[in-house]
């Protein structure tokens, strides 16, 4: 009998059945360990692959909590033990398969486990020692006018970065803003190694004189590696003259295509959540998903474009999506609730906003804390800016948008400032709730803004509570 996975976990009694089709008593087992974190690794998958003698046969268990699998009445023989996981699919990372020999009626052990933060940067930069605090970032560039997936060659992958600080005793400014680029090679491939981990970055695709969205990627510190895919369309991109322009506020653009996106979103639970409003920035494509959670976007243009999702109640979502010309992508959306507590007496604690607390000892902006956010009793997020210097409210509810007095637009009501939520540029301010905020920090201009959020117009950003 042949039983293949599709990379879901299938369930440990139906495999166990078939193994017994076959009448084995040879048992395998063992536990899969996440190094890079340091725990037992629950839900990870393993593929077990009987080789010889034939005829071939495939199985799959899931870990339980502990990491922990087992499959008994295997038949005697020589088996292949692999390992999937959303996080290594993440890396694109593949681990050799252990190879084991079953006797019959015998029992064999098989620990598997994802490697440390350590290995996996040198395996992604194997010969570079790279310094602590730094990892890497990689991936491949496509070309989205082509119809098979064709890497883009000679691109050029920009990186922009900011670790602008105040030295408390000298009072002065070190660091500054930092920018690298790589060129992709024949395969379309990029690396950049000793990049900062547990900072923003922006990236950005570059080809003569256009590029692409800006997308945002993190590397965590505990893994070391982040991979990023993105893909270019001649078409849709951005003249570069635009994108890197500080003195102004680009001029909004409404692009279109014919390639479509559509897909589910779901809760934590994999629920489907219907109601949830979905749009592709810079495109006049939006939508809510219907009862089943189900949505579906057409008109759109190529390339790495960014698919917003949002719901009251949820974390606002902006993930990355590989559009083709003349093609339906298919794609998942996961959100998050937000999870407003209770007021508790806290003794001590850590910040739970890293970057928040960066960004204010590094003395530029103005900064809210949680408690000062409650003084104010705001009812809307809008209330919280009234009387912050260098920024304008106009309208109310959902409608409100913030402008920044500092600058001007043909319009002449001033440069829309751009809304930060948990990472997501360009928000609607009153979708979250005062009661859901944890901190916000506002600057009316560029000076000591973020370099990774547009602060053309001023910039504000907001950490919901977590």
């Amino acid at each position: 009998m042949r039983i293949q996975s599709t990379g879901a976990a299938l369930a440990l009694s139906f495999l166990a059945v078939a193994a017994r089709a076959q009448g084995g008593t040879a048992r395998l087992e063992g536990t899969v360990t996440d190094s890079a974190h340091g725990r037992p690794l629950g839900g990870a998958t393993v593929l077990i692959t009987k080789n010889s003698p034939v005829p071939a046969a495939w199985y799959s268990v899931t870990t339980d909590d502990r990491g922990r699998y087992r499959l008994d009445t295997l038949v005697a023989g020589r088996y292949s033990v692999a390992l999937w996981h959303p996080l290594l699919d993440s890396l694109q990372l593949m681990l050799p398969a252990r190879l084991v020999e079953l006797g019959e009626g015998q029992r064999a052990v098989a620990d598997l486990w994802i490697p440390s933060g350590a290995t996996i940067r040198a395996m992604s930069c194997p010969g570079v020692t790279l310094p602590p605090g730094t990892g890497v970032l990689e991936g491949r560039v496509f070309d989205a006018d082509s119809a098979d997936d064709r890497p883009l060659v000679g691109a050029v992958v920009a990186i922009r970065w900011s670790d602008l600080t105040i030295n408390r005793t000298t009072l002065k400014l070190e660091g500054g803003e930092h920018v690298e680029g790589a060129r992709t090679n024949a395969d379309g491939q990029y690396r950049f190694c000793g990049l900062p981990t547990d900072t923003w970055l922006a990236v950005q695709v570059q080809k003569d004189s256009v590029g692409s969205v800006v997308l945002t990627p993190f590397i965590s510190d505990t893994l070391g590696v982040a991979v990023l895919d993105m893909s270019l369309s001649m078409a849709s991109a951005r003249p570069l003259a635009a994108a890197t322009d500080t003195t102004r506020a680009p001029e909004p653009r409404v692009l279109s295509g014919t390639a479509s996106v559509s897909g589910t979103v779901v809760g934590e639970t994999g629920q489907p959540l219907p109601g949830v409003q979905l749009r592709v920035l810079e495109t006049a494509a939006a939508m809510r998903t219907d009862s089943s959670g189900h949505f579906s976007l057409t008109g759109l243009p190529a390339g790495t474009q960014l698919l917003e999702a949002k719901r009251v109640g949820y974390r606002i979502v902006q993930q990355p999506v590989q559009l083709i010309a003349r093609h339906d992508v298919l794609t998942a959306v996961h959100l998050r609730r937000i999870v407003s507590l209770d007021s508790v007496l806290v003794v001590a604690r850590r910040s739970r906003y890293r970057e928040f607390e960066r960004n204010r000892r590094n003395g530029f902006g103005r900064f809210l804390t949680e408690e000062d956010i409650e003084k104010r009793h705001a009812f809307e997020a809008t209330d919280l800016l009234r009387a912050v210097n260098g920024f304008r409210v106009i309208g109310s509810g959902f409608d409100a948008k913030v402008y920044s007095s500092r600058g001007a637009s043909l319009s002449g009501r001033g440069c829309e400032t751009n809304v930060v939520i948990d990472g997501m540029q360009h928000q609607d301010i009153n979708w979250v709730q005062p009661s859901d905020i944890g901190a916000m920090e506002t600057y009316p201009g560029v000076a000591g803004a973020p370099v990774q959020y547009d602060s053309a117009c001023g910039v504000i950003v907001i950490w919901t509570k977590r």
